[in-house]
């Protein structure tokens, strides 16, 4: 129920996907160019160097000599190309001269790739206060509204999950790279792609409820770290496993989308992969707290065994009678 009620709000509230494609397309333009004034001048000074010119023009040779089978060419540009002070020695060296800046360089890309992480979480941020506004009220919320009221409680957020996610997926890819450099290249493939959709999925289900507890509930990013009760607890298993089944088909479906649209249906399909993961905190987070919710505006969504304390024994006593009658019919 909690799937189709996440999918039914994807389809209720699809304008949002076009804003969070907007907001990353926006990102993403200023990410790279500020990557590009990073890279560009290192890799120009590299590319107009003495020795990228001489590795250049030997490959040139070799693929001349190559395709009328001169083996004596071939020989001698071996050695100008792997011989003591050849081209490729002489590469290395330039790049051991420029370590520093490559360095700086890396460093750069990175502080910005966080940065951009940064400012795309606030952005997901928003769209989850204008989805907790529609659910919880069935209220329209301007972007720019939302954006400007959760400011500060968005980047104390982003401040947090931005780093632990991170370091999360980094986790995640090192064991990913001993996997596939320490095992065939099936299980590798197998066991790689298995790790990093059981990784999301864990990643997701940790991080659930920290959102929609500060929007939904105004909590404190303390407080929304920490479980409600032992009720929620135990319907860990259970938000782990939708998470699952959701990482598989959004990978399912963004590179069946891709392979049969030539990457032109990557526009919607990533976009709204991630507004879907927004809506499935949020109905999880709404569920789980037993708060009633509108999916539409002449349907309301609730879970019975929470939240409503004035018909709770009405709802025991019903569960038994049906329990008792199913032994009877038996």
């Amino acid at each position: 129920m909690r799937f189709r009620n996440s999918l039914r709000l994807l389809m209720e509230n699809f304008k949002h996907v076009y804003r969070l494609f907007l907001s990353r397309l926006i990102i993403g333009l200023v990410a790279t160019a500020l990557c590009c004034a990073f890279v560009l001048p290192e890799l120009i000074e590299i590319w107009n160097s003495a020795a990228v010119k001489g590795l250049v023009e030997n490959l040139k040779d070799a693929f001349k000599a190559l395709l009328v089978a001169d083996h004596t060419a071939l020989e001698g540009i071996k050695e100008t190309l792997v011989g003591d002070n050849g081209s490729l020695e002489q590469v290395a060296k330039l790049l051991a001269s420029m370590r520093l800046e490559i360095i700086l360089t890396v460093i750069g890309c990175a502080v910005v790739y966080l940065l951009k992480r940064f400012a795309e979480t606030i952005c997901y941020f928003t769209t989850g206060s204008m989805l907790n506004d529609k659910m919880s009220t069935y209220a329209e919320t301007s972007y720019a509204t939302a954006f400007v009221s959760n400011l500060g409680k968005a980047s104390i957020y982003s401040l947090v999950y931005v780093p632990v996610v991170f370091v999360f997926d980094m986790i995640m890819l090192a064991l990913v790279y001993l996997l596939l450099a320490y095992t065939t290249i099936v299980i590798g493939l197998f066991g790689g792609v298995t790790l990093i959709v059981l990784g999301q999925a864990l990643k997701l289900t940790i991080t659930n409820r920290w959102m929609p507890a500060m929007t939904a509930d105004n909590k404190r990013l303390r407080e929304a770290l920490r479980y409600a009760d032992q009720t929620e607890k135990k319907q860990t298993s259970k938000v782990f496993s939708m998470y699952l089944v959701s990482v598989y088909m959004i990978l399912i479906v963004n590179v069946g989308a891709a392979f049969c649209t030539f990457g032109s249906s990557l526009i919607v399909t990533v976009p709204a992969s991630y507004f879907l993961l927004i809506c499935e905190q949020y109905v999880n987070y709404y569920t789980l707290m037993g708060k009633k919710y509108f999916l539409t505006f002449d349907k309301i969504a609730k879970n019975p065994e929470r939240g409503d304390s004035e018909h709770f024994f009405e709802y025991i006593a019903e569960k038994e009678r049906n329990m008792e009658e199913a032994q009877e019919n038996k």
